[in-house]
């Protein structure tokens, strides 16, 4: 199998196509791969147009509205890119049973390279509704990627950026109230190294095209992580479980994002608290070549928007 460097280095046009692209994960990747200057076209596809989409546009990106209701419209927009990065959709009208559609599009496209980004475990997590779709997806894309010049599986861990949703919280209340038990146990990771760590992969020949899971650095408690964001700000936090009624409450209270990403939220919440994302490993130091955020890492860069409000 070739890596996804010698694909690009091979061709003239030089495109790649990033689902997701109205969601913040497939938005971070996007931003990477355009400030890469390794991609002469980076097209974004999106469900919903919004502020990500827009700011892509304005960074030079190629906006496309993908519709999993029409598949016909997903391979049309797939033939123009050497490279698709599937970001799971998780919207209202493309999440579900449909969502395969993302994947097996690449096989009738004929697209030379596919990775799909995918979560930790998500096989033990099939009988979750909001995550079935995941572990359906990760099922075709076991049956196109040898149909592929290049392809990859990218699992990670919970994104500490998750924190970000819940931060005015945070900073009134002092306090991390998430529906998760205090002792469970995950490997957060920042979503940017997420992002920077793919972006790698596809353009140093060095990495192989194949599984990755990615993860932080080290394996915390929720307790343990309310400890580091104390250390971080500056200010003493506590953790507090809370009932994942009153998470989906807060979250849609704050209209950040839809509905749809609050239930997938959630569920991996659940997941976290099951011990389903306990798992931790370097993948993510190798394809960054330099040490991940640590929690306190991340709090700390991003303290003001977390630090208590007297």
């Amino acid at each position: 199998m070739q890596t996804f460097s010698d694909i690009m280095c091979a061709s003239d046009y030089k495109s790649i196509l990033v689902t997701g692209c109205d969601m913040y994960t497939g938005f971070s990747i996007a931003r990477v791969l355009i400030k890469s200057r390794h991609f002469k076209h980076v097209c974004v596809g999106y469900c919903h147009e919004n502020a990500l989409v827009h700011y892509l546009k304005k960074e030079g990106a190629d906006p496309v509205h993908l519709q999993v209701e029409h598949a016909e419209h997903i391979v049309h927009a797939y033939k123009k890119a050497d490279v698709v990065v599937v970001v799971p959709p998780v919207s209202e009208h493309a999440w579900g049973e449909k969502s395969v559609a993302y994947v097996l599009a690449a096989k009738e496209a004929k697209v030379k390279g596919l990775v799909l980004c995918s979560k930790i475990n998500v096989k033990d997590m099939a009988n979750m509704p909001m995550l079935e779709p995941l572990a359906k997806m990760e099922e075709a894309y076991d049956q196109v990627k040898g149909h592929m010049k290049a392809a990859s599986l990218v699992r990670c861990s919970l994104h500490i950026d998750v924190l970000w949703l819940f931060r005015h919280q945070i900073a009134s209340e002092r306090k991390i109230c998430l529906p998760v038990r205090h002792d469970a146990k995950c490997a957060p990771m920042a979503e940017m190294d997420g992002a920077h760590a793919l972006c790698n992969m596809l353009i140093d020949p060095k990495h192989k095209p194949g599984v990755y899971e990615l993860t932080g650095p080290e394996t915390l408690s929720f307790d343990g992580i309310a400890h580091q964001a104390s250390s971080a700000i500056g200010a003493e936090i506590d953790y507090e479980q809370i009932s994942h009624e009153d998470a989906d409450r807060y979250l849609k209270h704050r209209k950040e994002i839809t509905g749809n990403e609050i239930h997938f939220i959630c569920s991996i919440f659940k997941a976290v608290s099951e011990g389903k994302l306990a798992k931790q490993t370097d993948d993510l130091k190798c394809l960054l070549g330099e040490d991940p955020h640590t929690v306190k890492a991340y709090l700390h860069k991003n303290a003001d928007d977390f630090k208590p409000r007297d």
